[in-house]
């Protein structure tokens, strides 16, 4: 039999694979090297996670190093410049986290549930608009002098999504309600249909119909999308930043609290704050546009009235005694969001006094459900705060030993095509 000779390498490729392993032998040691590794992410504008603290608890049962593994990737070096090149490549292709051919596969697999939108206020707004300023910067759309963050469905993050609430909602049948509420973003309730129509940016109504449609029945679905775009011509949005204003968030509480059977509190029960000139994530995102700087928004807020004090744990375990709505007006221009129940922490604690019912909640959010949050000391004696991406805990033990009557689930619909934030989701039940 004849022998075939064997194949000689092409001349260098030994110096190509011992130079790849040390390019990550030193890339796996930068990353180790802790002084390199950022707090806080501009980018994102909040902390990142924290090294957590030891315990014999938390190392039995896993905690420990799920922490250690969120930390290492959530405060990787560099990590808002590789976020930045990730979002400029993707914006090239004009793609983001998802997958192709949303509205087929909705239309295909799902009743229009509700039918369309709701009616569209009158003034012509679905004609064309020639004066109508639209800039498209990757990720970002600016339309005149408002942001607005294009949404990308993709089914298998949603599915995870609404398995992560039907495990909850199984694990506390009986035991709690479990209601969920997602968040639509601005730029399907306040963008101008004229201009919203010819966007390549998934339909949010027909994306949360199909979530809540593979969410059990043990769940309680709060669907306010419509109760939102009945107002979209108020300020509920803001301009240079994703999230929206407290007065969105108070319509959206107006909808929970008639779903969960409770008495929605008006306006006029809290007191109004004014806080001054905000400028949001959007704004940073788009290297400070010129547009939106000629109109920065106001943070408004609403504190409650009456005996309600609120403590919360930070990312080192240390408790601090805080306010539902803080004073902010002489913060940092982009800081001001934090006004609500002290920004972004793993568990906020929150007792009014005045109510003496024993009535209890626990909400599990990302930084939409700030804004939420306070409107909800007019119905509860207690609030327990969970923010999911920080917090390592079961939450079936944490409602039964914390006799919780009820469990919120609010994140924005950015968050549901997010596989790194559903994971996290994931591991509370």
């Amino acid at each position: 039999m004849r022998k075939h000779p064997r194949k000689k390498a092409p001349k260098g490729t030994k110096t190509l694979i011992i130079s790849f392993f040390i390019i990550l032998f030193a890339g796996a040691c930068v990353a180790l090297y802790l002084p390199l590794r950022p707090t806080y992410s501009e980018s994102e504008n909040r902390e990142l996670t924290k090294f957590p603290s030891f315990s014999f608890a938390s190392l039995f049962d896993g905690s420990y190093f799920n922490g250690i593994s969120t930390w290492y990737a959530d405060t990787f070096p560099m990590r808002d410049m590789f976020i930045n090149i990730n979002a400029k490549i993707k914006s090239f292709y004009g793609i983001g986290d998802s997958i192709s051919g949303f509205a087929d596969n909705l239309e295909e697999e799902i009743p229009e549930e509700g039918g369309a939108p709701a009616t569209v206020p009158d003034g012509g707004e679905n004609a064309p608009d020639d004066d109508v300023l639209v800039q498209n910067l990757g990720t970002v759309l600016i339309v005149d002098d408002a942001a607005y963050e294009y949404y990308t469905f993709s089914r298998s993050t949603a599915d995870k999504y609404a398995a992560a609430v039907n495990n909850a909602a199984a694990q506390l049948k009986g035991k709690a309600r479990v209601f969920d509420m997602i968040v639509p973003t601005s730029i399907d309730i306040v963008l101008k249909p004229s201009v919203r129509k010819d966007l390549k940016s998934s339909d949010q109504k027909k994306a949360i119909n199909y979530i809540y449609s593979v969410i059990s029945a043990d769940a309680v679905k709060v669907n306010i999308f419509d109760s939102i775009y009945a107002h979209r011509n108020e300020y509920i949005y803001f301009r240079t930043d994703h999230h929206w204003t407290a007065r969105g968030a108070y319509y959206a509480y107006v909808e929970y609290a008639k779903t969960a059977g409770l008495k929605p509190a008006l306006p006029s029960d809290f007191e109004e704050k004014n806080f001054g000139e905000f400028m949001g994530a959007f704004y940073k995102d788009t290297d400070k546009n010129p547009a939106l700087e000629k109109n920065p928004d106001t943070v408004y807020a609403y504190a409650p009235k009456g005996n309600v004090k609120l403590t919360y744990t930070d990312y080192k375990g240390n408790t601090v005694n805080w306010k539902v709505i803080a004073d902010v007006s002489d913060w940092k221009i982009g800081t001001k969001y934090s006004t609500f129940i002290g920004g972004d922490n793993p568990y906020v604690h929150i007792v009014n006094s005045d109510i003496t019912d024993g009535s209890s909640c626990v909400v599990i959010k990302e930084s939409f459900g700030n804004a939420f949050v306070p409107f909800l000391t007019a119905n509860y004696a207690e609030i327990h705060v969970i923010d999911y991406r920080y917090w390592n805990g079961k939450l079936a033990d944490f409602v039964t030993s914390n006799d919780v009557d009820d469990v919120i689930f609010i994140n924005n619909i950015s968050a549901t095509r997010n596989s790194s934030l559903v994971e996290k989701l994931g591991k509370l039940s």
